[in-house]
């Protein structure tokens, strides 16, 4: 038995025994098998992304901001409607939602929000009866087949395929 302080060794007798022919060394990694690994890699990759598919997300998201702009004009039209005798601003043609903020003096709109929405891959539409009693705006939308979006006056939102032509709201 060996203290502390003494010469200790110990002896490995495998380590500097010599290979033989028939036994190789492995170091590494083949060809072969990086390649199957970049292979797999690969084909996963390609799934996440059809998974995901970025450019509908990316769509989804300015839907999103469409809706929410859609939505201030609702608001700032029934603020309007409220200080003008439950009128709103009449067009009895089909308008870019953005005159209202921009012509007439003053611009019907002006007053009830702080700038008009814009989208510039979108233009957001008006329509009124000839009372000014109802309304109906819309805005198309960019996901695949979603159409366009809607709100009435009478509180009404949601999806359509065909853009509205008239004031009475076409949404069940």
């Amino acid at each position: 038995m060996q203290t502390v302080g003494q010469d200790a060794t110990i002896k490995f007798p495998m380590i500097n025994k010599q290979l033989t022919n028939t036994q190789t060394a492995k170091r590494g990694f083949t060809l072969i098998e990086i390649l199957i690994v970049v292979t797999i890699i690969g084909v996963l990759v390609v799934a996440l992304l059809a998974a995901l598919n970025p450019i509908e997300q990316i769509r989804k998201a300015a839907d999103a901001k469409r809706i929410n702009d859609l939505r201030q004009y609702q608001i700032a039209l029934e603020n309007y409607s409220n200080v003008n005798s439950s009128i709103y601003p009449v067009s009895v043609a089909i308008v870019n939602l953005k005159t209202l903020c921009t012509t007439g003096s003053p611009p019907p709109l002006a007053s009830y929000m702080t700038g008009c929405p814009t989208d510039a891959q979108n233009t957001y539409k008006y329509v009124t009866d000839a009372s000014g009693s109802t309304w109906v705006l819309w805005g198309k939308l960019a996901a695949k087949g979603a159409g366009f979006w809607i709100v009435c006056t009478n509180g009404k939102s949601g999806k359509m395929i065909v853009e509205p032509t008239v004031a009475t709201c076409p949404l069940p």
